[in-house]
């Protein structure tokens, strides 16, 4: 019963920050927890190169895209736990990782590829422990 009652916390959590929830009279599509997990590494496994070769979604290629970031190619091994760690963490310098990727992610979601293209959601970036309804980042090395 406990269970049952942490998923329907988490798919009403999920509803009410905007995340696409699946539901039907059977099933409660919820990646790496109901249905399989397309992107259990998080960014990495999202951010490839294209079949022919295209490089420009890459997490390099979309951080060159600003002007003030650093190159960080040779620092960091694992993303995005080496981001958070290096430099945007919460209390830093620099904004932390967790308000530079929602807002990456779902500022303007009727416009954000993420959203629209990809159909991304929490647990696309996050992993759920339905024991003990803990959240945590998806972190993978890199891959460029």
């Amino acid at each position: 019963m406990k269970r049952g009652r942490t998923v329907l916390n988490l798919v009403a959590g999920l509803a009410v920050l905007g995340g696409s929830v699946a539901l039907s009279a059977q099933s409660v599509d919820l990646p790496g927890i109901t249905t399989k997990d397309a992107y259990p590494n998080g960014c990495v496994d999202c951010h490839v190169a294209t079949p022919g070769g295209d490089k420009s979604a890459l997490v390099t290629a979309e951080l060159a895209k600003i002007s003030t970031h650093p190159k960080v190619d040779k620092l960091v091994k694992t993303i995005p736990r080496d981001c958070a760690t290096l430099c945007h963490k919460v209390g830093g310098k620099a904004p932390a990782i967790n308000l530079v990727m929602h807002k990456a992610h779902f500022e303007k979601p009727s416009e954000n590829r993420f959203v629209t293209v990809n159909k991304g959601a929490c647990l696309t970036c996050h992993s759920w422990d339905a024991e003990t309804g803990g959240m945590a980042e998806k972190t993978g090395p890199r891959n460029w």
